[in-house]
């Protein structure tokens, strides 16, 4: 049986034309693709101006090419001294048509010129051809036309014996139009699935997810151009928000906006990338300082980041003695900032707090912003957010698709607050790692890189183990022709800790590697994790975790 587009026939005023689509789902073998009433635009020459391709039916196999068939019903007629086509129904009545050879003709030429405009396209082309349908009738030996031979006009009795005719059909094209250059890499295979199998959907989901987000950040919503008026009248304001409710958009548009106002600002936060992020985006402000917090110690204090003391020293230098590198660059060298603002500020420890306020030039008149989620705060010795009783509450999730957040809601249930505004999206997967763990990540792989299209890089993995200690890297030889990096990289998939990547999102994220935890940590890091996810989720069975409880927190 063949596949077809749809399942089911198109809706049609012709039962001829609803029995050759049963006769062709029925007889022809899996490998065909049968495509009822499919249209499309084209050119048929490079120069000429996009047209619309259609036809009755579509059918194509990987091995043999692509073909056109347009059916006509009643009789039909050609007169040679006018070049006209007549349509003549059963009680004789003619009506002038368009040739219907010469359409079937155009559309094939369109379709592979479409085809081969697609990206995965190689040079060359797959065979092709056209043929009309007469199932009313039957074809004179000679045909109709000098363009319209017996053997591509398929009457009464050719119809009869449909499945043994498409294929000589195929015969006859290969040997007029076969194929060729790379068409026998069958890409032309992969770009006719793409544009008539792909779900619309989904595609355009994830296509423009992603200018979607970024227009966020030059135009904000009601709410945000709300909370960003409401900052104007105030000093000081913590503000809460659950992860995808916009908090570094917010965060970014504030301190572009003081700085406008001629301040020196200060936007910095706990995650690595996060800061890169932000240091990248307000690189043309230049009275932003965009950057992670140790950056910034290594920066005010003049050290060299490369020269870093021995491991076992290591939290002690991070925790402590960067902080005070800065309070003595401080004291010696003066404030330099009018405004603080900090992302993050739930990871932030006491000392911090106390170096950042010792580079405001007021820090009891200083602007300052401080932007939090506690359940996503990884350190249990952080210091309490100033302010967080008072807290102005964000409530839109403006990341995820209404799928992800319905499964995070799950998770942390204090996101149950939090209106989704996103598309409903695609359902969150669960993909199982028997027999072996390397065969669920492979076939997540396959089916989103793969069979979905989706761009390597567009697709993050992130683990709950460090990259020394991941399973994900050590069987990266096994997922080949995949390539995985620790960094954005074009044509590869990215493998990630879920706490190096907090504060940052992707298209699709693979969450893995978190049943080495307690269940309340691997709770929160599924929710940290998860929630990175702009359009598509995929949990692999290691990272699967009970819902918190009613009322309980992550």
């Amino acid at each position: 049986m063949a596949r077809t587009i749809p399942i089911n026939p198109r809706p049609t005023q012709s039962a001829q034309e609803l029995r050759i689509f049963d006769v062709l789902r029925q007889k022809l073998s899996q490998e065909w693709l049968v495509v009822h009433r499919p249209h499309w635009l084209g050119r048929a020459r490079p120069d000429a101006p996009l047209d619309d391709g259609e036809a009755t039916f579509l059918v194509a196999h990987p091995d043999w090419g692509v073909f056109a068939l347009v059916e006509v019903d009643g009789g039909l007629r050609y007169d040679p001294s006018a070049d006209r086509w007549q349509q003549v129904d059963n009680t004789g009545q003619s009506t002038a048509i368009a040739d219907p050879f010469r359409q079937a003709e155009n559309a094939v030429r369109t379709l592979v010129a479409r085809l081969c405009d697609h990206p995965a396209a190689l040079p060359g082309a797959p065979a092709h051809g056209h043929a009309v349908l007469l199932p009313d009738v039957l074809v004179p030996p000679r045909g109709l036309a000098s363009h319209a031979p017996a053997d591509i006009a398929l009457g009464l009795e050719q119809i009869a014996r449909l499945p043994e005719n498409v294929e000589k059909l195929a015969k006859r094209w290969q040997r007029i139009h076969p194929a060729v250059g790379n068409a026998s890499s069958r890409w032309w295979w992969r770009a006719l699935e793409d544009l008539f199998l792909m779900p619309r959907e989904a595609r355009v989901l994830l296509r423009h997810r992603i200018a979607a987000e970024q227009a966020q950040l030059v135009q904000l919503s009601p709410q945000q151009l709300t909370v960003l008026d409401y900052l104007n009248r105030k000093r000081f304001q913590a503000i809460y928000g659950p992860a995808g409710t916009g908090k570094t958009i917010l965060a970014m548009h504030k301190a572009r906006l003081l700085a406008r106002q001629g301040q020196r600002v200060l936007l910095t936060c706990f995650n690595k990338a996060l800061g890169h992020y932000l240091r990248e985006s307000l690189a043309d402000e230049p009275n932003v300082t965009a950057i992670h917090f140790h950056e910034l110690c290594y920066e005010i204090a003049g050290l060299d980041s490369s020269r870093n003391p021995p491991p076992k020293e290591l939290d002690h230098w991070f925790d402590v003695d960067l902080a005070h590198a800065v309070l003595t660059a401080a004291q010696r060298d003066g404030p330099r900032f009018d405004a603080l603002i900090v992302d993050e500020a739930q990871d932030f420890l006491p000392l911090w707090w106390q170096a950042l306020d010792s580079l405001l030039v007021d820090p009891q008149r200083a602007i300052r912003y401080l932007f939090f989620d506690d359940a996503q705060q990884l350190r249990a010795d952080a210091a309490p957010v100033e302010g967080a009783d008072e807290a102005l509450v964000l409530n839109t999730n403006w990341r995820n698709t209404q799928a992800i957040h319905s499964h995070l809601v799950a998770i942390e249930p204090r996101l149950a607050q939090a209106r989704c505004v996103a598309p409903a999206g695609v359902p969150v997967e669960t993909e199982t790692l028997r027999p072996h763990a390397r065969n669920g990540l492979r076939r997540v792989l396959q089916r989103i890189c793969g069979d979905g299209g989706v761009k390597p890089e567009d697709v993050v993995i992130l683990t709950g183990r460090s990259p020394k200690n991941s399973h994900v890297w050590n069987g990266a030889a096994d997922l080949a022709p995949i390539r995985l990096t620790d960094r954005a990289e074009p044509g590869c998939v990215r493998v990630v800790s879920i706490n190096a990547f907090k504060g940052m999102e992707a298209p699709v994220v693979i969450l893995t590697e978190l049943d080495h935890l307690a269940p309340q940590k691997a709770r929160q890091m599924h929710y940290i994790g998860a929630s990175r996810a702009v359009h598509h989720l995929v949990v692999l069975e290691d990272a699967v975790v009970p819902p918190a409880a009613d009322g309980a927190t992550s």
